[in-house]
């Protein structure tokens, strides 16, 4: 009876102890592959955007830097070729007409100038009938805001004239002013007062009409 019992024992024990080896090797060479291969995919990638995430200041300086030199080469052309083409205007101012005409002076007598400007009272007066006028009706639309200007060079601007001889040259000797347009026609003024070397007042004949000029 005794060997009956002792002819063979079970072989599950061993074959348990099989499939767990196979097991446990298995899990060991997923594993190495996996470490070789850089672990679990997508991992990388998660990780590269967490340490961007983790460090946003030099994300944004980059960006910010690559903004800031792409934008300026793309200013730099048209600012270039503006300099060029179209360089910026200093100051625009009208160019007067140069003076060159003789003035008659008397001989013996200093020379002097003076800088004002004067404007024409509203009537004038007939030289040969005495007889007050306005300006509107000796010169037109042009007697408003009329003016007549001399200048410390020489030179003299006289807007109430319609003709294009609007300017010319004086000089002043004592209590007379010689004047001359640049068509040399002579301008016939007679000053009524002064105030040290400067007129105050003055009179000037423009064809058949006196004018009155008062200082400005």
């Amino acid at each position: 009876m005794a060997g009956k019992h002792s002819q063979k024992g079970s072989n599950k024990p061993l074959i348990i102890l099989i499939i767990v080896a196979v097991v446990v090797v298995a899990a060991i060479v997923t594993g190495v592959f996996f470490l070789m291969n850089g672990g679990i995919p997508g991992m990388n990638n998660k990780q590269e955007a967490t340490q961007v995430m983790t460090n946003p200041t030099e994300a944004t300086t980059v960006a910010v830097t690559t903004a800031a030199a792409s934008e300026g080469q793309t200013t730099a052309s048209p600012v270039t070729e503006a300099a060029t083409t179209a360089p910026a205007e200093t100051g625009v101012s009208r160019v007067e007409p140069q003076i060159d005409v003789q003035v008659p002076t008397d001989e013996g007598v200093p020379v002097s100038y003076f800088n004002a400007t004067y404007i024409p009272s509203l009537t004038a007066k007939d030289v040969h009938t005495g007889e007050e006028v306005s300006l509107r009706e000796a010169f037109g639309s042009n007697y408003a805001n009329s003016t007549l200007t001399f200048n410390s060079d020489g030179t003299f601007r006289d807007t109430l004239t319609a003709g294009e001889a609007d300017s010319g040259a004086y000089v002043v000797q004592g209590d007379k002013i010689h004047a001359t347009y640049t068509n040399d026609k002579n301008m016939k003024i007679e000053v009524t007062e002064w105030d040290d070397g400067t007129p105050v007042s003055f009179q000037v004949i423009y064809g058949d009409c006196i004018v009155y000029f008062g200082k400005n």
